[in-house]
């Protein structure tokens, strides 16, 4: 039964109650049976995306909370912008970021920290770019609230030319936290985020409503993107204030909701980490989701947990009147 006063206004003189809010976000999942890749898929997601713009949050000006995709990577789109076609699955991997909010200032600041990191973890560069997208799709307003995305394609180290695509995988991994540890500590490089760096997957998002993804980055909509699973997010901004590092999906999961294990999960990831001689570092102002999917991120790649175990392990079930 709902408090009275709580409606009543007694404690709270704003018409917004955030402990009345429940609103929630939007999530999808496509792929293909036979793991083919196809772009009849990104077709479809974009049918898909356009179903749900009521699940996502809007401003007066019509900028949405933040929407995107996760994809595997394609075949014939990087053979084709690299101009290798040689180029196979699990032999190379792709990097999307964010870059700071001073362009002209810090860009080259970027550029210099994530090269001289693929340099250690021995990642070789075989391109840059600006992904590419249609600003004529959405409106004035929502063309200030979007931040460029830089991608970097990069091949695998000789000292794992013979190694599995897992442990390509867990380098690629080490490399990104490496990134972020330096990154986040630097207050000239405010507003620098991964989006993504896999040899599996990437994640293309931003400032968007979900009828806008496809639409506005141009490799989406490209008929050679061939791709065979991807995951959707259309966001509601509830506990935290709308913002583009904050949109998702993110790399590993979309998360619709609160969680009432984030803290647990933050002081469980920390007391892991002193173990093991290490110390975690989060962006300023980040959601609890992008947290979570850090987390997760960590537990699959440093623990060798699969990713079943690692989510029950992060959020448990109820336990009172369980009686099993």
């Amino acid at each position: 039964m709902t408090n009275n006063s709580q409606l009543d206004g007694d404690n709270n003189t704003l018409l917004y109650n955030a402990e009345l809010s429940q609103d929630s976000c939007g999530v999808g999942f496509i792929t293909h049976k036979q793991s083919k890749q196809t772009h009849d898929l990104l077709v479809k997601s974009h049918q898909a995306l356009c179903t749900i713009p009521h699940r996502g949050g809007m401003s007066a000006e019509g900028i949405g909370d933040g929407a995107g995709v996760n994809i595997d990577l394609s075949l014939k789109f990087f053979r084709k912008i690299t101009g290798i076609q040689s180029l196979e699955a699990g032999q190379f991997g792709v990097a999307n970021f964010f870059f700071p909010e001073d362009h002209d200032h810090y860009d080259s600041t970027a550029y210099e920290l994530i090269e001289r990191h693929f340099q250690l973890f021995e990642l070789p560069i075989i391109l840059w770019r600006d992904v590419p997208v249609d600003k004529e799709v959405i409106n004035d307003a929502a063309k200030k609230a979007q931040l460029p995305i830089k991608q970097c394609v990069f091949g695998r180290p000789a000292t794992l030319e013979t190694a599995s695509h897992h442990e390509f995988e867990k380098h690629i991994q080490a490399a990104l936290l490496a990134i972020e540890a330096e990154a986040f500590s630097r207050q000239e490089l405010t507003g620098f985020y991964p989006l993504s760096m896999s040899s599996r997957t990437q994640v293309y998002k931003g400032r968007l409503n979900s009828f806008e993804v496809i639409p506005y980055f141009k490799d989406l909509y490209d008929a050679d993107h061939e791709i065979c699973t991807l995951f959707f997010h259309t966001r509601f901004s509830t506990n935290t204030a709308p913002a583009t590092m904050m949109a998702q999906p993110f790399r590993y999961m979309a998360h619709n909701g609160e969680l009432n294990t984030d803290k647990k999960n933050r002081l469980s990831e920390n007391a892991i980490a002193r173990q093991h001689n290490k110390h975690i570092v989060f962006p300023c102002g980040q959601s609890d989701s992008g947290r979570l999917d850090q987390t997760l991120t960590r537990r699959i790649n440093e623990d060798n947990l699969d990713i079943v175990t690692a989510v029950l392990a992060m959020m448990p079930p109820a336990w009172e009147n369980d009686t099993t």
